[in-house]
């Protein structure tokens, strides 16, 4: 528990310099390369402001690019493979809270598969994963998982349509 506030106090902090840094900078760079610890890939964006509570808890692959206002309650661990797009505003939830006493936190892993699009303020719920190549319509809310090359929209998230090739 002790380690978790440790890392929390630190990523607020280097979160905070991110999101007051200019963007074209080589400090802006390092300063994510800081906060992921160095995993992050060179071909991978994140446009600031952003929130992220655990980023030892999210792993992200190539060429992934995410836009402003990302939110991230990261402990149950989040998982962005390769070729993601993220649209502004969207919110990555990785815990719930039990029913009968809310002081518990039940931590449950978000999956992206590669190739996925999130749109504009799209809320992820925990435990889902978003099949590879899905596409997730602006300001839905993902309860339950998306399977790979369908469109999903809506609150709660519904089948759209198949994506053809």
């Amino acid at each position: 528990m002790e380690e978790s506030r440790r890392e929390a106090g630190i990523s607020r902090k280097l979160i905070f310099k991110i999101n007051q840094t200019d963007p074209t900078t080589e400090e802006y760079r390092k300063l994510l390369d800081e906060l992921f610890e160095g995993r992050l890939d060179k071909t991978t964006s994140i446009v600031a402001p952003i929130q992220i509570d655990y980023p030892s808890s999210i792993s992200i692959g190539k060429n992934v690019f995410i836009n402003n206002n990302l939110k991230c309650v990261a402990r149950g661990g989040i998982t962005i493979e390769d070729g993601v797009m993220i649209a502004p505003g969207v919110t990555i939830l990785t815990v719930n809270h039990d029913l009968k006493d809310h002081c518990v936190l039940i931590p449950i892993p978000v999956t992206i598969k590669k190739n996925a699009w999130i749109g504009a303020n799209v809320t992820i719920c925990p435990g889902v994963e978003i099949g590879e190549g899905a596409v997730i319509g602006a300001g839905a809310v993902v309860t339950k998982d998306v399977k790979p090359f369908t469109v999903v929209a809506g609150i709660p998230a519904k089948f759209i349509k198949n994506i053809e090739w």
